[in-house]
């Protein structure tokens, strides 16, 4: 159980200001063959000039509508990246690949999309959107990046790029860059619940809650296929971590969500394909005393972003702070409203256990329940399924996606005795999976280590190219058991 802890190391505008010509775009639910005769990835459908703050801005009252999701509101131009920026960030990163061959003209969107609560809330999402100006292929899929843990309040929003997240930036542009500069189009969302941030109606975004943030997902594919049509209606995953687990469940439930395009593959590294539960098993007393606050800071702010969200999203306004201590819940609004990943508020703050954070009612509830054992009453049997229904099996067209995981055997955010639990998850669901494994490398600098590898394993599955050679090392790498508590279910 120890390695526990290293896992969990995620002015208004009214809609009449927007610029008429948003209401003219293209279906973006489209038809399932894609691309467009005629159009070109140097013509967006809109000009794209709005100001960057406006993907931010509240776009107004929006009805349910399944046939706007992915529809593109606002659309502003960012810096361009060259070819030689790119290359010059990744080898600082530690990339030692294939030279780069694009740089990126870059945007930023706003677009529409649902929530994963019970009523498929309208929303919208903010994401850039890189396009490369020297294409990898004459027709290219759309490439979505999911980014790791980021926290979840709005300056944590990747669009941002808060400088003052160098890391976590970091990890960012290890994965988008080597993907454009590699010559893919790419959209990388923030995930619903960034922006508008704090809107009435809006909750922050559901930390790993499968339906919210495949939704945001796969709008964002839609999304950006709208805006440049020349672009196949076939859709490539790529995952980092959180990310992962965000690229898995998109893939679980795409098809649910009536996304009728190919998932040609999904790329994942050291995805944070693991059972739900982990955020809950911290609160039972036997488990949670061995993982001081003080040692274990991560697990106690993801613990606390899960269940708030989730609350907050699955339950109503005001629910997320009824499961905490009273005298916590200042500390808990900070959290959300204020800190993102890596923050030591609650070591600042002086709590030592997790479990301290919370309501005792609710600790008592759901702390055995957490770790496998029974439930007692109905709160414990809620969020249950809610640890259960966030990390989906694959079924369906899901099983026909190739699979590549990528991992550092020198991660100690997901150490292999947890990532072997991940890998058997998806033996068990029979996935098409290729494992690849760099005994030398990190969590982060596994992204640096194969995104050349990762750039022509997609070129194999989305472009006709030849695969890559098979990896070093592979799966073998890993411990012959997953560690428990909690189940690996």
């Amino acid at each position: 159980m120890r390695s526990l802890v290293a896992v969990a190391v995620a002015g208004l505008l009214a809609l009449v200001a927007f610029p008429a010509c948003s209401e003219d775009k293209p279906d973006p639910l489209g038809t399932p063959d894609g691309g467009t005769a005629g159009a070109s990835l140097e013509s967006p459908t809109l000009p794209c000039t709005d100001a960057a703050d406006a993907v931010y801005a509240d776009p107004g009252p929006l009805a349910p509508d399944a046939s706007a999701r992915g529809k593109v509101l606002v659309c502003a131009r960012d810096k361009d990246l060259t070819k030689e920026a790119l290359q010059a960030e990744m080898t600082r990163l530690g990339y030692a690949g294939k030279p780069l061959t694009s740089g990126a003209r870059v945007y930023k969107i706003q677009y529409r999309t649902e929530r994963g609560d019970a009523a498929s809330t309208p929303s919208v999402s903010a994401a850039f959107v890189m396009i490369p100006d020297v294409p990898r292929a004459a027709t290219l899929p759309v490439v979505v990046a999911s980014r790791g843990s980021r926290g979840q309040a709005e300056r944590c929003a990747v669009t941002k790029l808060d400088p003052s997240l160098g890391g976590i930036n970091d990890d960012f542009y290890r994965q988008v860059y080597g993907l454009v500069g590699a010559g893919y189009a790419v959209v990388a969302p923030d995930l619903a619940g960034y922006a508008p941030f704090g809107k009435q109606g809006n909750p922050p975004s559901a930390y790993a809650h499968a339906p919210d943030v495949a939704r945001s997902t796969i709008d964002g594919a839609r999304a950006m296929q709208s805006l440049f049509p020349v672009l196949e209606q076939k859709l490539v995953l790529v995952g980092h971590s959180q990310g992962g687990h965000t690229a898995l469940a998109t893939l679980a439930g795409a098809e649910a969500y009536g996304m009728t395009w190919p998932v040609l593959g999904a790329a994942l590294y050291a995805p944070l394909w693991l059972s739900q539960r982990s955020w809950g098993a911290v609160l039972n007393g036997l488990v949670g005393r061995n993982f001081p606050v003080a040692t274990s800071t991560s697990i106690a702010n993801v613990s606390a972003w899960y269940h708030y969200t989730h609350a907050e999203l699955l339950d109503g306004p005001g629910k997320g702070l009824l499961l905490f201590a009273e005298d916590k819940r200042p500390l808990i609004e900070k959290l959300v409203k204020e800190e993102c990943w890596g923050t030591d508020l609650f070591v600042r703050s002086n709590v030592e256990f997790t479990d301290q954070l919370f309501d005792r009612a609710f600790v008592q509830s759901v702390g055995s329940g957490a770790v496998g054992g029974p439930c007692e009453d109905a709160v414990c049997d809620t969020w249950v399924g809610r640890y259960l229904a966030d990390r989906p099996n694959l079924t369906g067209k899901a099983l026909e996606t190739p699979l590549f995981v990528a991992y550092g055997g020198k991660d100690t955010t997901i150490p292999p005795d947890r990532m072997k639990c991940a890998y058997d998850r998806l033996v068990e669901d029979k996935a098409k999976l290729t494992f690849c494994a760099d005994a030398e490398q990190d969590h982060g600098g596994i992204v640096s280590g194969k995104a050349d590898v990762v750039a022509d394993w997609i070129a194999s599955v989305a472009l006709g190219g030849a695969a890559p050679a098979a990896c070093a090392a592979n799966e073998s790498i890993l411990p012959a058991k997953c560690a428990t508590p909690p189940p690996n279910d």
